[in-house]
């Protein structure tokens, strides 16, 4: 073969290699509703579960183009908001003068110094478990007159039968000095029950058993009071977190392992908590989420994420925890799984999940119509200049949120371009040609070499 043609089927291979690199198949577009404008305009495009249910983990595979087709530079980066936060500042107050009522209860009367904040929440230090008291707090200018603020507030801790404490009470926000609690029933002991067991055996033979009762009697007490006040901030850059929907779930009741399991199927949103919706009232259990790994030719499952599920419902306490948080993780499938112990299983009625919102910020300019393509598992991450869009967002320059048009397939998972000579080069006629082409030059030159072998003169004398 000449050289000649050696490289002509070199620079072609070259040439229809590269091109197939560098245009990646993508499966969707969806048009981007961009209004008519001036001049250059920064708009930002929320991303939505259509667009997470066939994209990569990295997000590698977004391409945004013109009204050309030449693709146009942009930032991907966390939807953030600012969000109130609380910040607690707690303290003693001088010990209180203490007088026992007739009912039984106890009256503590507390002033505040003078360089105390004004409180908006009390706490009742108490070392005991398993018990239920009413408290009410009143406020004074002067210790004289009192105007009651907390009445019949509950405090309890329920220990013994699942893990929830409140001995907190929140009130108005006061700059009153004078306090005083009545905490209801103190002089009611608390009882716990003891076993003693005897037994008198004959031999290997039990002749007797005796079982003895006994009651410990403890008074309820209490350590100290703690008086606290919750003021709220601006937090800025919070995610903002958005609800998404599973596409289905089902519960299933494991008797021998104790367990409800949850299956839950999602469209890979970025997801940071489950939030799992249950009938029953009164219960606490733990729950974790997991996610299924393969390992060669074997699955198993990784715990993510773990959390008490709960859901207290007596009388005037009311306290739910249904939420299991979890990094970020964007799965198909996840696993919820809640210990029931020797309990009856959870009756669960519904899920959600939460997780946060990526967008994605460029410059937009007049005249142009732009179209964001996704979906491909061969795309590469793309390296833009955003060093522009950075400079508008650090100077305080907001972009416009804009939406996009519905998904639409693109045919053969192909991308829509101007002109190009790629295109040229990966179209199967052309391809057909130039592989004809090749085949003839590749054969031509085999011929022509075969014949300047044939003819080249052969020399017999003998050596001298």
């Amino acid at each position: 073969m000449s050289r000649r043609t050696m490289s002509w089927v070199v620079l072609m291979y070259a040439l229809t290699t590269q091109a197939k690199a560098d245009e990646p198949n993508f499966q969707f577009s969806r048009a981007v509703q961009s209004p008519l404008i001036a001049d250059d305009e920064l708009f930002a495009i929320e991303l939505d579960a259509d667009i997470y249910s066939v994209t990569q983990e990295g997000l590698h595979d977004l391409r945004l183009l013109n009204s050309e087709g030449d693709p146009v530079p942009y930032l991907l980066r966390r939807v953030r908001t600012k969000r109130l936060q609380y910040h607690r500042s707690t303290w003693t107050p001088r010990a209180p003068s203490l007088r026992p009522l007739e009912d039984g209860s106890l009256e503590m009367t507390v002033e505040l110094s003078p360089k105390d904040q004004h409180p908006n929440g009390l706490t009742i230090v108490t070392p005991l478990r398993d018990f239920e008291r009413r408290v009410s707090i009143g406020t004074s200018a002067e210790g004289q007159t009192w105007d009651t603020i907390v009445e019949d507030a509950l405090i309890v801790d329920y220990s013994r039968y699942m893990d929830v404490r409140q001995v907190e009470i929140s009130f108005p926000e006061t700059g009153r000095r004078h306090f005083r609690i009545t905490v209801d029933n103190v002089t009611v002991r608390q009882e716990q029950e003891l076993l003693e067991l005897t037994r008198k055996l004959r031999g290997d033979e039990e002749t007797e058993r005796v079982e003895r009762f006994s009651v410990e009697r403890i008074p309820f007490r209490i350590d100290r009071l703690e008086f606290w006040r919750e003021t709220e901030y601006e937090r800025p850059d919070e995610d903002v977190v958005r609800t998404y929907a599973p596409d289905k779930f089902a519960v299933e009741n494991d008797p021998e392992q104790q367990q409800t399991r949850i299956l839950v199927e999602m469209g890979r949103e970025p997801l940071t908590a489950f939030i799992v919706d249950v009938a029953d009232r009164n219960f606490s259990r733990q729950a974790s989420v997991e996610v299924e790994e393969s390992n060669g030719v074997r699955t198993s499952w990784r715990t993510i994420g773990e959390a008490t599920l709960s859901r207290i419902d007596f009388q005037s306490l009311h306290r739910e925890q249904p939420r299991i948080r979890f990094p970020q993780s964007r799965q198909a499938t996840y696993r919820i799984v809640i210990e029931n112990r020797d309990s009856p299983p959870l009756e669960v009625t519904g899920m959600s999940a939460e997780g946060v919102v990526d967008e994605l910020v460029f410059l937009a300019t007049p005249d142009q119509q732009y179209t964001l393509l996704y979906g491909s598992e061969t795309a590469e991450l793309a390296l833009y200049d955003t060093a522009p869009i950075k400079e508008l967002l650090t100077s305080g320059f907001e972009p416009t949120r804009i939406e996009l048009n519905n998904q639409q397939p693109l045919a053969d998972g192909v991308r829509p371009s101007p002109f190009r000579w790629s295109d040229v080069i990966n179209n199967p006629v052309v391809l057909t040609i130039v592989i004809g082409i090749l085949t003839i030059a590749l054969g031509y030159s085999l011929y022509q070499t075969a014949r300047q072998i044939d003819n080249e003169p052969t020399d017999h004398s003998p050596p001298s």
